[in-house]
């Protein structure tokens, strides 16, 4: 052997050496010609103990007893790369590897023998274990979790959801994930709308909203209502890649919040009740007495155009005063689905004023408005609001049994905190000269059934309501009280996003 050939060789052992990764050489007849220092480090074995020996014999693999990629790459001439298999070390120790196997060629391209390359996958599978023990614990605490836990990439295809989503749902986990969620679980009525926001959302073109409530579309074909919070699944470069989603069923609490609403309604109908008469009888009074001197005249023929004209006309205003206030009472009665839409605060508080205004003035009690006339809109379902404007306008004349002035204010207010941001608001302030409240009582005034009115009175529901619709409009209601000097509700709702 010339000293070139013997330099070139040293080369070649020294690369086979330095290499991380076991490599050894195999003749035509299956024998092992070179084997380096990782390969002694993962089977156990010396060179000295394996060089002209068959690798079957060696590694001790089960493919060998099959389809052995050696012979197929002897026979096709090309590689095979990347299979698993466990060969079996010095010790009797087994060790999942994973080797590609090419042919060796000669100086003239022929193919004299084969290369295995090879690496230790012992601790790769033991990540892979531990990857798979966190994934099925995460799994656990998704499904142990009391709330809806549903995931979607950003073309609203289900991509994870938890056993409460599919309890609720009335599915099984595979017949949901893989689904379009709007399809499946969003009623008809709203799908479009939501799939169309949605879209908007996965291209920024809407900001995703934290909070909202919405109905699903159960299996059965049963709407529940779910308070969703949501947030953007992003990776690494920010791009977008779908949506995380927790959800709590709030069918039956929505419901009972109705039942409230309504009954609360039914008792301020029942204290209008007797002042709507009053208010009404008074023009109707009026009325019969134009009619009874119309009469009158018609039968003594003494009717004069000009006269006539005139009693029919004050007739014509005080039917339309009564139909204005019988209509309003009607439209507050009725019993109709909350609608949030673009509302003028100042129409809610005249409307709840027509119904209570011959109240105000039964207790001899002076009104002052002071209303801004350039007031945004909010987002609000109106017949709400009034109700909530006449819970607390019916409380403040109860405090003043002896008389008083009540001041009615609307203003736009900047940089109000409500939840965790400062946000642009109405403001609507109902202030009152009466007993005032205790300051011991201030910070039970909210909660159901207290109430320091007389038995019989009331059973301390309103200002629950009340506070129940401020907050589901996510609004802010504050009380600021002194005993006998009066007191003031300030109601606070965002302005409506143009």
């Amino acid at each position: 052997m010339s000293k070139n050939d013997e330099l070139t060789k040293e080369f070649l052992e020294n690369i086979l050496e330095s290499m991380e990764g076991g490599m050894l050489t195999i003749d035509k007849d299956a024998r092992i010609t070179s084997f380096n220092r990782a390969a002694e480090e993962i089977t156990g074995f010396k060179r000295k103990e394996v060089l002209n020996k068959q690798c079957c014999d060696v590694l001790r693999s089960g493919l060998c007893k099959k389809t052995c990629p050696l012979k197929e790459v002897l026979e096709s001439g090309k590689p095979v790369f990347n299979y698993e298999i466990k060969i079996t070390g010095k010790a009797g120790n087994k060790v999942p590897v994973n080797i590609t196997t090419s042919p060796l060629r000669s100086g003239k391209n022929e193919i004299i023998g084969a290369v295995e390359n090879f690496r230790d996958l012992t601790k790769h599978k033991g990540l892979w274990g531990k990857l798979r023990q966190e994934r099925n614990r995460a799994q656990q605490y998704l499904d142990i979790a009391g709330v809806i836990i549903v995931a979607m990439d950003k073309t609203g295809i289900i991509t994870l959801i938890n056993k409460k989503g599919c309890d609720v749902l009335g599915y099984k986990e595979e017949e949901i994930v893989g689904k379009n969620w709007f399809d499946l679980c969003v009623p008809e009525r709203l799908r479009k709308e939501l799939k169309d926001v949605f879209k908007k959302l996965m291209s920024r073109k809407n900001e995703m909203v934290e909070y909202y409530e919405n109905p699903i579309l159960t299996k059965s074909g049963e709407e529940r209502i779910i308070e969703w919070h949501n947030s953007i699944l992003e990776d690494e470069k920010s791009q977008i890649l779908g949506t995380l989603s927790s959800g709590k069923d709030i069918t039956l609490r929505k419901q009972t919040e109705e039942e409230l609403i309504r009954s609360e309604k039914l008792a301020s109908l029942g204290q209008l009740a007797a002042s709507v008469a009053h208010e009404v009888n008074n023009p109707l009074a009026g009325i019969l007495v134009y009619v009874k001197l119309l009469l009158k005249k018609y039968k003594e023929n003494e009717l004069q155009a000009e006269w006539t004209e005139n009693q029919l006309l004050k007739m014509e205003k005080e039917l339309l005063r009564t139909t204005r206030i019988i209509k309003n009472l009607l439209d507050f009665a009725r019993q109709s689905e909350p609608t949030m839409r673009p509302t003028d605060i100042n129409k809610a508080v005249e409307a709840a004023l027509l119904l209570v205004g011959h109240q105000i003035n039964l207790e001899n009690i002076q009104l002052e408005k002071k209303l801004n006339a350039q007031l945004p809109p909010v987002l609000a379902d109106f017949d709400q609001i009034q109700q909530v404007l006449i819970n607390i306008i019916l409380n403040a004349t109860q405090a003043m049994p002896n008389g008083g002035t009540l001041t009615i204010a609307s203003s736009v207010a900047e940089g109000i905190k409500i939840g965790d941001s400062a946000k642009k608001s109405v403001r609507i302030d109902i202030r009152d000269t009466g007993v005032g409240i205790p300051k011991e009582n201030l910070n039970n005034l909210f909660t159901p059934f207290f109430t320091t009115k007389e038995k019989g009175k009331g059973v301390g529901l309103g200002l629950s309501v009340v506070h129940g619709i401020i907050g589901r409009h996510k609004g802010k209601i504050e009380v600021n009280s002194r005993p006998d000097v009066g007191t003031t509700f300030t109601i606070y709702l965002e302005v409506m996003d143009e």
